[in-house]
């Protein structure tokens, strides 16, 4: 008999009872844990769109919260935050009306209206911070698990590819994720790994036992082992960007000397390949990255306002394709968020993006600064660190509309707003005055005036 169809149903089974009993944190979890094999969690095709099973996990939690939300009264005015994301989605979406290609811009659409609506739902819903915790937990979790799959394969000789730096004389393979015919980029792999890795982090900065810091210890030494692997540069800066800022915002900066012994195994378990390519980053001008970037100015300049359209990056590439230096190719995808959006979006997308960020990156500091628990402080970090890593990563890769990334943004206001006590979470849109007091001041700024 078959064992696989029972151990579908068994995990089916499993996964049932979990969202009846917590759906909030389950729905949510199981979304970021299924998040790392993405691009290999792929059971389907309908025409030429390929159907991943992130996407049934976020349609999934889409309806669980919203009944949820709606059946226990949990819903509440989101913040200003969500306001300007929306907006941002919102002009990326209409640009499918002049967009150079509108079969380009119109493939994406369904599924930022996908993730929009999930953005929008776990902005207003009030979690609690425990549910926000097992989401943490299970997010850590398929992070590593990632990990240790694609390091086990990395260990038996299943490389990315096999390639030689001529002036080097190198030969080197970089850790990837696979099964069967579907592979994982190492640039995506490592920047899927960034929230995991900030997460886990700040869970063993704020742990407070022997054994929970011993098992976190050695989630944060695998995950970041299989980052190192991936040997992506955009990767590295990353995981140098959220140190920097667990360094910049912890209180106790003491226990950030916990993350040397594992910082310094990691670099002397690097491949030598990575120092590599590394030191190639001027000979092969950032993989080509440079002169797409070049020619991406120059398609700047003709699309400055309204941009080109969405998703019609490589086609205003095209146009311009020979005032590049050197020849990369054709349709090429930009390499780096902001000049992509600039070029598809125009300086009103560029500017709503920014003021996106900016209204997140707000959101996070006035929790900072009004919350004297350093163990929660702690859990802000780690959000906000992912999402300068991210942004970091970001200069190397396209992220904007990648799930992991909103899953980042998602978990920002979700853990601010979770700071609201659960009385006052069913009132908040009368917001009376015997709650008032109870509102802290991150949620307090946006409320509207009575």
């Amino acid at each position: 008999m078959d064992s696989l169809p029972i151990a579908t149903a068994v995990i089916g089974s499993l996964v049932v009872l979990l969202l009846v009993r917590r759906p909030v944190s389950a729905s949510l979890g199981l979304f970021a844990f299924l998040l790392p094999f993405d691009s290999i969690l792929i059971p389907g095709q309908i025409g030429q769109i390929h159907i991943h099973l992130t996407w049934l996990a976020g349609a999934t939690a889409i309806a669980v919260l919203l009944t949820t939300g709606v059946l226990a009264r949990r819903f509440g005015r989101p913040p200003r935050a969500a306001i300007w994301w929306s907006l941002a989605v919102f002009w990326a979406g209409i640009s499918s009306l002049w967009a150079v290609d509108p079969d380009a811009a119109l493939f994406r659409v369904p599924l930022l209206a996908l993730l929009l609506l999930l953005y929008l739902i776990v902005a207003s819903i009030r979690t609690t911070e425990k549910e926000l915790q097992t989401v943490v937990w299970l997010a850590v979790s398929g992070g590593a698990a990632a990990a240790a799959v694609s390091l086990y394969a990395f260990a038996r000789g299943e490389w990315w590819a096999l390639a030689a730096f001529q002036h080097a004389r190198l030969l080197y393979g970089r850790e990837t994720l696979s099964a069967g015919d579907k592979v994982t980029d190492p640039n995506i792999l490592g920047a899927t790994l960034i929230l995991p890795l900030s997460l886990a982090i700040g869970q063993l900065l704020s742990s407070r036992t022997r054994a929970r810091s011993l098992l976190l210890m050695g989630l944060v030494a695998v995950i970041g082992a299989s980052m190192c692997a991936t040997m992506s540069r955009g990767t590295f800066v990353a995981m140098v960007a959220v140190f920097v800022v667990y360094l910049w915002r912890a209180r106790a900066k003491w226990r950030l000397l916990i993350c040397i012994p594992l910082v310094s195994i990691l670099v002397l378990i690097m491949p030598r390949a990575f120092f590599g390519r590394l030191d190639a980053v001027l000979v092969d001008r950032g993989a080509g990255r440079f002169d797409i970037w070049q020619v991406g100015l120059r398609a700047f300049t003709h699309y400055p306002i309204i941009g080109a359209g969405l998703d019609c990056f490589p086609n205003a590439y095209n146009e311009f394709v020979h005032t590049g230096s050197n020849f990369e190719g054709f349709s090429r995808a930009p390499h780096n968020v902001f000049l992509g959006v600039s070029v598809e979006l125009g300086l009103i997308g560029f500017f709503l993006l920014l003021g996106a960020l900016r209204e997140h990156f707000r959101l996070l500091a006035r929790a900072l600064r009004t919350d004297s628990d350093e163990r929660r402080r702690m859990r802000f970090i780690a959000y906000e660190a992912a999402c300068w890593g991210l942004l970091a990563c970001g200069f190397f890769l396209d992220i904007l509309w990648e799930q992991y990334f909103w899953l980042t943004l998602m978990l920002m206001v979700a853990a601010v707003q979770a700071r609201v006590p659960s009385a006052v979470a069913t009132n908040l849109r009368l917001w009376p005055d015997r709650y008032r007091h109870q509102v802290p001041s991150p949620l307090n700024v946006n409320a509207p005036s009575i």
